[in-house]
């Protein structure tokens, strides 16, 4: 904020429970964050509580076909489905986090259930040129071939 001279309140809080007035944004935006770490049924439930009528809900994350193609003894994405899709939802990690990833109906559902209407999904293909900060994560190869992230938008009718 001193680099570009504005100020703004920077607020620490739960995504499940948001210390917000209902109706209070025009736009909620996470970039691999609450909702990827935090409950989607109750992270959605509260992005929608806070927007605004017209208001837009727009997250980006990690796709479902990371976490099927995701080899547990190798420790690496695969090129092979290794979990079961429909089963996807809440991993528990040795180092203590937690991560949240569901089908895609599954988000839809989520969505619709807490009057969300689905924009868009995009599904994020590296151009041709294009480098990674995050090899070990997933190759450009694989993210080439299948979405590695994906983008949702959402609105409140």
């Amino acid at each position: 904020m001193a680099d570009k001279h504005v100020t703004f309140p920077i607020v620490n809080a739960s995504a499940e429970r948001l210390p917000f007035a209902d109706e209070s944004f025009d736009i909620v935006f996470c970039d691999h964050g609450a909702m990827s770490f935090a409950d989607p049924e109750k992270t959605v439930p509260e992005a929608a509580r806070v927007l605004r009528q017209g208001g837009l809900l727009v997250f980006n994350m990690v796709s479902p076909l990371l976490f099927a193609c995701w080899d547990e003894l190798k420790d690496e994405i695969a090129y092979s489905l290794h979990a079961n899709y429909f089963e996807l939802r809440r991993f528990d990690y040795q180092e203590g986090f937690v991560e949240y990833q569901l089908p895609y109906g599954a988000w839809i559902d989520v969505l619709r259930r807490n009057r969300m209407i689905v924009e868009d999904l995009i599904e994020l293909q590296p151009p041709d040129g294009a480098t990674t900060t995050y090899p070990e994560l997933v190759p450009l190869e694989w993210a080439r071939r299948w979405p590695a992230e994906n983008i949702w938008k959402a609105r409140k009718p």
